[in-house]
């Protein structure tokens, strides 16, 4: 089998395994991409972190796996931080399978040289001992500046635990958050993340970020998040607790993070793995399996429904997918005119099936429709459902398809809206 869905401008691993992006952090101006990866088997397996580095978050390099399974289990997801001093530290899952077929998950500390070449487990691990939950994983350090203390938020089953400490190892919990907000389903939510972003008026609003399997959006996984006020010591929404917002409402966009950045006072940029637990195991390529997203800007805007957080793709990479020579790799621009009832179908990959369908509905609501054929093998692949959303009336829709091998990234509506879904056509350079 040929790997003709290898993207060229999107990270995927040289073999094995990948899913979700882990310890996201800039340091000396290289950008570092950890990630869930077994390096043995093109499918779920023991976890280990695998790692790439890039100066332009375009172009990566491999290196050897970072983070192998030791005694304390495997290494399910975490996050990276720079100390003030310039050490760089790890935190990740530790996994383990009890007798009794329950899962055991604690949080342990990794020190790294800042070549990022040398980790040393921290004596102490783990440094937040085993909890009864069932799922007690993926910690995300972050600096809160007000307290001067760390931020550890941690997947407490259906809500987000915050845990705090002034030194790395002892660790308080704080508070937590969740129940009876945004979408919840069977799964818990994953892979948290709190940052943040600048309104337009001036004020910071802070911004948490979970994953949603199954029960998404879209069927499967999704990413969801909130906006609000973090003291601290406790996040609250600023939403009424039935808002439910979407940081990408495609099918192939889940456990997104941000780069940690200390010398950074620009946007914050977050980066997710492209695939759907539903079939990821399933998808048509022969020594890798896995993909992340292109990497994405992301800001605060106002609009009729209050603040909304929307991305944008760096401009160094968009305009490398405009002036791409690469077979199947390419921008697509388009300024739409809407009338009402009127159907604006995009097609890719020399398909007689339109992907992409838009369409004002009505006189202030755009739907996009996205279709996307059976996978053969592909369990759940198949979808046709579409966004609505807001747009004024007479206002022309601005549209971007960034297309690689088959990988389809759509922004629209000034970047409020994306939809990134994987595509595995006849010919992924048509």
């Amino acid at each position: 089998m040929s790997e003709k869905f290898r993207p060229r401008l999107h990270f995927s691993p040289r073999v094995g395994w990948m899913n979700d992006p882990n310890g996201l952090i800039r340091v000396d101006g290289i950008w570092h991409l950890f990630f869930q990866h077994d390096p043995a088997s093109t499918v779920h397996g023991p976890m280990h972190w695998g790692h790439a580095t890039s100066r332009d978050l375009m172009h990566w390099t491999e290196w050897p796996v970072a983070l192998h399974p030791t005694a304390p289990g495997t290494c399910f997801s975490g996050s990276a931080i720079e100390t003030a001093e310039g050490e760089i530290k790890l935190f990740y899952t530790a996994h383990l399978r009890g007798e009794d077929g329950q899962d055991i998950q604690s949080q342990c500390l990794v020190h790294v040289d800042r070549a990022m070449s040398r980790f040393t487990a921290d004596a102490h691990n783990p440094v937040v001992p085993n909890s009864v939950l069932p799922a007690f994983r993926d910690p995300k350090v972050i600096w809160h500046e007000g307290t001067r203390r760390w931020i550890m938020l941690v997947t407490e089953g259906q809500v987000i635990g915050f845990y705090g400490s002034t030194e790395l190892l002892s660790w308080d919990r704080l508070s937590d958050f969740g129940a009876g907000e945004g979408r919840h389903s069977e799964g818990p939510w994953e892979c948290p993340d709190l940052v943040q972003l600048r309104a337009p008026d001036g004020r910071i609003v802070w911004m948490l970020i979970v994953g949603v399997c199954p029960g998404a959006y879209a069927q499967g996984s999704g990413t969801q998040y909130f906006l609000g006020e973090f003291d601290g010591t406790r996040f609250t929404s600023i939403h009424a607790p039935e808002t439910e917002l979407w940081l990408d409402h495609g099918r192939d966009y889940y456990a997104a993070q941000t780069f940690f950045d200390r010398d950074s006072s620009e946007p914050p940029i977050s980066l997710a793995w492209a695939s759907n637990w539903l079939y990821a195991k399933q998808t048509p390529t022969a020594d890798f399996r896995g993909v992340m997203s292109l990497p994405r800007e992301l800001r605060l805007i106002e609009t009729g429904e209050g603040l909304r957080v929307a991305a944008d793709v760096p401009k160094a990479i968009h305009d490398a997918f405009g002036d791409s020579h690469l077979a199947g790799v390419y921008r697509v621009d388009l300024v739409l005119d809407l009338r009402i009832a009127e159907a604006h179908p995009i097609n890719l990959f020399g398909d007689h099936q339109s992907q992409f369908i838009v369409t004002r509905t009505c006189s202030n609501t755009v739907s996009i429709r996205t279709v996307r054929e059976p996978g053969q093998g592909m369990v759940s692949f198949e979808h046709d459902y579409a966004v609505e959303f807001d747009w004024q009336e007479g206002q022309p829709l601005d549209l971007t398809l960034y297309v690689d091998r088959g990988l389809v990234e759509l922004c629209a509506a000034e970047g409020r809206v994306w939809l990134t879904n994987l595509h595995f056509p006849d010919d992924p350079t048509a």
